[in-house]
């Protein structure tokens, strides 16, 4: 059966992605959305309890577009389960967009197939493609351009990477301590190359869920800005939870990127607020 966290990393990762897809689509209506770690499209086994999350599942606060697409795709089952990236994207994108997903998991990857082929039947969906191997191999092999799947060259690319961590200690050319569900800095420059091929804007979200094995954040943003500067790649958001979880957005050929600059200060504000709601909701009944 597939899973997820089920935790306030699911709503950091989320609630980003949701406001990229929405500031996004005021300035472009075609998207190509490439996810190198896909997960399911709707997986049922939780891994972790988290009031948070249970409070926005079950409708609170209301307001964001993260949640009005989360309710909207978990009917009719509510507490069944949760959407991957690549549903949010189908349900939060207004206009013209493809889909380039990347799996290993064999479950996930039987999940995800016919998922695909559904939405490839969708008129605004140029092609919705499911890789069932590691990333960076399809990565070595060179990603299609917005024309290649369907799009205009004014198509907004937007990559996600969502590893269990950034480990900026490691690399994976050591055979003896890699993890291929991380994310290591050779991996970034060996990735980089095939992003840069893409004409056009390009966002790249990426998200770590641990600072274990010596990576705070301050070590994970100091590993990753030059890679991406060195790329013409700009930081243009950090949003985060707590020690352990944060999100990175970068930008390249994005003209309004500069709207990005308020998510930090808007998910803690909007966090804060999923907290409130959780403290009164665990007060006792006078």
């Amino acid at each position: 059966m597939t899973t997820y966290m089920g935790n306030v990393g699911n709503l950091m990762q989320h609630w980003t992605l949701c406001e990229l897809l929405r500031i996004a689509n005021k300035h472009t209506k075609e998207l190509s959305f490439i996810d190198a770690h896909a997960m399911a499209p709707y997986a049922h086994e939780r891994n972790d309890q988290d009031a948070r999350f249970d409070a926005v599942r079950n409708g609170l606060p209301g307001n964001p577009v993260y949640e009005q697409a989360w309710h909207a795709l978990n009917q009719p089952q509510p507490n069944e389960g949760y959407p991957n990236s690549a549903s949010f994207v189908r349900k939060v994108w207004k206009g013209d967009f493809s889909l380039l997903l990347c799996e290993t998991d064999g479950a996930t990857i039987a999940e995800l197939g016919p998922w695909c082929e559904c939405v490839q039947g969708l008129a605004r969906c140029g092609v919705a493609v499911l890789y069932p191997c590691d990333w960076r191999i399809r990565f070595a092999q060179g990603l299609p351009s917005v024309t290649e799947v369907g799009l205009s060259d004014k198509a907004l690319t937007l990559v996600s990477f969502d590893p269990d961590m950034y480990n900026s200690q490691r690399r994976f050319d050591d055979p003896q301590r890699r993890n291929n569900r991380n994310l290591y800095p050779d991996d970034i420059e060996r990735a980089l190359p095939a992003i840069n091929g893409l004409e056009g804007g390009i966002l790249i979200q990426l998200s770590t869920y641990s600072a274990n094995d010596n990576n705070p954040q301050w070590a994970v943003r100091a590993s990753i800005d030059p890679i991406m500067k060195a790329q013409r790649f700009a930081l243009c958001a950090v949003v985060w939870v707590d020690g352990n979880t944060m999100s990175l957005v970068y930008a390249r050929n994005v003209p309004w990127s500069a709207e990005l600059e308020n998510l930090p200060d808007r998910f803690t504000n909007w966090l804060r607020e999923v907290d409130r709601l959780v403290a009164d909701n665990n007060q006792p009944n006078p």
